[in-house]
């Protein structure tokens, strides 16, 4: 995960006030929305759960436009998830694909409209109650990253 320093910050309040002056106050606040919406759009509401040796999600519509990914990131709470335990997989009965295993020569596909299952095995350290999430896809294209944040309860599923 990339270092979020001072130097981010100061770059992303330049990007905000270059935005406020160019196109208004009003730009600020429709980005925003733009931004909540694509994610409400693509992580599946609720799919945040503990499983027998993590935990898993979902995402809906994955990034918006088709895309082969070179590498795959995830952090929780700031927690980065080692690329051995980060499984996905394109769609129920698929079979999964490590994070660690995605490359140039070998990249994982997102295609919109499929859903796309993503757990962590094991889990890395105590997460409970509600848990920020943090995946970060390395393009093959450009942007280079694309990456969606959101946080959400963990649910407790039921044992066996």
């Amino acid at each position: 995960m990339p270092n979020r320093g001072l130097g981010a910050w100061l770059s992303l309040v330049h990007q905000a006030v270059s935005l406020e002056v160019r196109y208004g106050r009003h730009a600020l606040g429709a980005l925003a929305d733009i931004a909540e919406t694509v994610e409400e759009s693509v992580y599946e509401a609720g799919s945040l759960a503990r499983t027998e040796r993590g935990l898993a999600f979902a995402l809906a519509n994955p990034p918006l436009r088709a895309g082969a990914f070179t590498a795959v990131r995830l952090a929780l709470n700031g927690i980065p998830v080692p690329s051995d335990s980060l499984g996905l997989r394109p769609g129920a009965g698929r079979p999964w694909t490590l994070a660690s295993s995605v490359s140039l020569a070998s990249p994982f596909e997102f295609h919109p409209g499929r859903r796309t299952e993503i757990r962590v095995e094991p889990m890395p350290g105590a997460i409970a109650g509600t848990v920020r999430v943090r995946l970060e896809l390395v393009s093959k294209a450009i942007p280079p990253l694309v990456w969606l944040e959101f946080h959400d309860a963990l649910r407790e599923v039921p044992g066996p």
